[in-house]
């Protein structure tokens, strides 16, 4: 039925409510970030619609994702920022409904399917839907059309309503165990440095995408360059500070290039987050050598850097201030936190 490496948990659990003969018409798929569920639900979609995994596209299998909005033939929606999946692009894909242009659209969903007889709507990043979009979805939820399946992935099922968290099936994926990252990393056929994809995958705590991320990134490259200052053997505050920046900086370019839509707030976020894993990564390294007081230290540095994510300070300020006092504690310098 799958082939999703390293979720036999939760592959067993929508294998145990299907042939039990549960008619879930919604489920969500929640677990951290790159652990494979938006390809559990392709998987499982084409499960349902009785088609071969290996097909690529298929009339009602329906994928939504907040980058769809650039298809969009409503003009104010097609230029906007991608930030979230917006209640109009909903109306548009499956829901129906008047959309901001004026337009009426049918629901998707409660149409004949194209080929067969049921439909599967895959609505990834759902946590990108807010409270209106949300409930907007409710009734379809509630009433759901016989053969249509919908399948919401999340890697923050905390910020759907409860509402709809009642009225959906949950299966729960986990970070990959080693030697599941192992088998996924000779499966894919990665051209890359066999000493940064070792690094990625330490990096990446069970997350096959967080593994191509930091390599398409650059990461690891960067992490060996800064090793001494990360495992608090070398200060070399502004070495470190101009290449924390210049990481960032090369990040968000190259999304922006890739996605001229796509917004520059949340990529210089994403660019930010990642320095932090690497921070992160290096914290745990010290704690499993040994080192524990120091490995604590830095770790707090990291969670108290976290919380400011959450505010209006800039991305530059932010790296400054992690690489101003993480060289302190190179300096053995704990006072400065």
């Amino acid at each position: 039925m799958f082939t999703v490496i390293g979720q036999n948990k939760a592959i067993e659990t929508i294998q145990k409510a299907v042939g039990g003969g549960r008619n879930c018409h919604a489920w969500i798929f929640s677990g951290p970030r790159g652990v494979g569920k938006c390809t559990a639900a392709e998987e499982f979609a084409k499960t349902v619609l009785e088609i071969p995994l290996d097909c690529r596209a298929h009339p009602d299998l329906h994928i939504i994702r907040k980058e769809d909005v650039v298809w969009s033939k409503n003009p104010s929606l097609k230029i906007k920022k991608q930030t979230n999946i917006p209640l109009d692009l909903l109306r548009e894909r499956i829901i129906g409904g008047k959309t901001s242009d004026d337009r009426v659209h049918d629901s998707v969903a409660y149409k004949t399917p194209i080929s067969g007889t049921k439909k599967v709507f895959i609505i990834d990043e759902a946590e990108l839907l807010d409270e209106t979009g949300q409930n907007a979805l409710l009734k379809t939820l509630e009433e759901p059309p016989g053969g249509t399946t919908i399948i919401l992935v999340t890697s923050r099922d905390d910020l759907l309503l409860p509402t709809i968290r009642s009225r959906c099936a949950s299966v729960s994926f986990s970070p990959l165990d080693l030697d599941s990252m192992q088998t996924w990393s000779e499966f894919v056929d990665f051209d890359v440095d066999p000493v940064d994809l070792a690094w990625a995958v330490g990096f990446s705590n069970g997350s096959p995408g967080l593994v191509c991320e930091a390599i398409d990134s650059g990461l690891p490259k960067l992490a060996v360059e800064l090793r001494e200052f990360l495992l608090l053997e070398k200060n070399d505050y502004s070495f470190v500070s101009q290449k924390l920046l210049e990481f960032a900086s090369a990040f968000v370019a190259k999304k922006l290039k890739e996605n001229s839509f796509a917004s520059k707030e949340a990529t210089n976020r994403r660019a930010g987050e990642l320095l932090l894993l690497m921070f992160g990564s290096a914290a745990q390294k010290l704690t499993r050598d040994g080192f524990v007081e120091q490995g604590v230290s830095v770790a707090n540095i990291l969670v108290d850097v976290e919380r400011q994510f959450s505010t209006n300070i800039s991305i530059k300020v932010l790296l400054e201030s992690l690489a101003a006092r993480w060289a302190h504690q190179c300096a053995g310098d704990s006072v400065f936190m």
